[in-house]
């Protein structure tokens, strides 16, 4: 998702700029096009990141009907890793065409074809790392929703509804929580089209711009791992 063709006419036609009557204050008075300035020069020269992350489940209903924990790795070219530590172990990594979900316990790893599976959601957790401004103008309505005090971080949040038919798919709307000293995600919101639940993740200690392993990044699997491919 980190070079998405322009389809529309004019940016101005796909930006709307609204601040719902219970929004958060915007006390530093943000603009969509500021925030958005701000945010391409940090994807200017991001090439990594790694943080600590809380996942979260909630139905329809607003229930939650499951959480997970872990440490999530990103590189320039949007390919991530999870590393889930809580509620089980398990690793989750997502490429351009493929999410592959490891089970050391099975030794077993499942490889989703994003071309087949488009209703998978990890693809969108790349948004607010690598994504510009301007590509997410090209494929989302932008809603500037206000500020937010997210623990001891001051963010910036905005909302992203899908315009091309293969987002819809998948998802309704997205929600992004900006640090507005690091200008890197502190919060995720993203709410599912077919089964209705909403995916919450939290960031914590996100650091920006290390040398990371590469090998995070590489589909190598134990030997003796099972590949089943969906």
């Amino acid at each position: 998702m980190k070079s998405l063709a322009a389809t529309f006419a004019t940016a101005a036609l796909l930006v709307w700029v609204s601040l719902p009557a219970n929004a958060a204050t915007n006390e530093l008075g943000w603009t969509l096009d500021s925030a958005l300035t701000q945010l391409e020069r940090q994807t200017k020269d991001f090439k990594t990141a790694l943080a600590d992350v809380n996942a979260s489940w909630k139905d329809k209903a607003g229930a939650v009907t499951r959480t997970a924990k872990g440490r999530i790795y990103i590189n320039e070219e949007g390919t991530f890793r999870i590393n889930v530590s809580d509620p089980e172990e398990k690793v989750i990594l997502t490429t351009k065409n493929q999410v592959s979900e490891y089970d050391p316990v099975q030794a077993l790893v499942d490889e989703y074809s994003l071309r087949k599976h488009k209703d998978r959601l990890e693809p969108f957790i790349r948004l607010g790392f690598t994504n510009s401004g301007k590509n997410l103008r090209d494929d989302f309505v932008l809603t500037l929703i206000g500020e937010e005090q997210i623990g001891t971080q001051r963010t910036l949040g905005l909302e992203l509804t899908p315009t091309r038919n293969e987002i819809r798919e998948s998802v309704s709307r997205v929600q992004v929580w900006i640090d507005q000293a690091s200008w890197m995600p502190v919060r995720l919101v993203i709410e599912h089209v077919s089964s209705g639940e909403t995916l919450t993740m939290n960031f914590n200690g996100l650091a920006r711009n290390l040398k990371l392993n590469p090998e995070l990044f590489k589909e190598d699997w134990p030997k003796g791992t099972q590949k089943l491919k969906r």
